[in-house]
């Protein structure tokens, strides 16, 4: 008995481009799993070493790298931003973003953590910090980038704290102009262990940890070869006598 493999040229030009479709998604999953978990490790890493003072050098923002840094400054708690649509456990809420002059000028923007949101969104939690001088320790990570960034003027609004969406280095120098210095160009993620912080929970996206990505990659790897399989099985058949 032989068997005959010959399906219909639509049939090769429609599956082709599907097949390529399906595992290059599944590919890109598993990339962002590695990165992710790759990731994580160093910034687990850096979490258990001395912090280093900031400086020039230490915050030259690299998306690989994330060095326990120190700087001393005060709080400018007049003028702090609450970065919107920031899940916890289910839960909406905000990160507050907190402006700290350090005390050789430069503008630095501290991370302290994740704040429930109320059930008004008119009306914003209690975020006010202390403005005296202290010093203050975390990762130094460059500004979050989100997977799709809508149009929106941060600079707009005149009322504090400001709710925004992802605000970029230029966006902060606009918010931020009037302070002198322009803000460093990252983020310090503070220790969990400082005061004056709020929930903080440094995994890398804890939202889509990076099992989920690989989960996410096995699926289009499976749904790749059931339609492999499907393709061969209906145009294989068995040759006449």
């Amino acid at each position: 008995m032989s068997w005959q493999f010959r399906p219909p040229l639509w049939s090769i030009a429609a599956v082709i481009p599907a097949l390529a479709l399906l595992l290059a998604l599944g590919s890109w999953q598993m990339q962002r799993g590695w990165y992710k978990t790759r990731l994580q490790a160093v910034m687990d890493q850096s979490m258990g070493e001395a912090p280093v003072p900031l400086t020039a050098a230490t915050s030259a923002g690299e998306e690989q790298r994330a060095p326990h840094v120190s700087a001393r400054g005060v709080y400018q708690s007049q003028r702090q931003l609450l970065l919107d649509n920031q899940g916890n456990e289910g839960r909406p809420g905000y990160r507050v973003w907190t402006p700290m002059r350090l005390t050789d000028g430069a503008l630095l923007i501290v991370d302290r953590g994740w704040v429930a949101q109320d059930g008004d969104r008119n009306r914003l939690p209690a975020i006010d910090v202390n403005d005296v001088t202290r010093e203050v320790r975390g990762l130094w990570r460059p500004l979050p980038q989100p997977g799709m960034r809508f149009a929106a003027d941060a600079c707009a609004g005149t009322s504090w704290p400001r709710v925004v969406q992802y605000p970029t280095a230029s966006d902060l120098r606009c918010l931020y102009g009037d302070l002198g210095a322009p803000p460093l160009d990252g983020l310090l993620l503070l220790d969990p262990d400082q005061d004056d912080g709020f929930v903080r929970d440094w995994r890398v996206n804890a939202s889509v940890p990076p099992q989920r990505h690989y989960a996410y990659a096995a699926q289009w790897y499976a749904f790749a070869a059931t339609l492999l399989f499907l393709f061969v099985k209906l145009n294989l058949r068995r040759s006449p006598r």
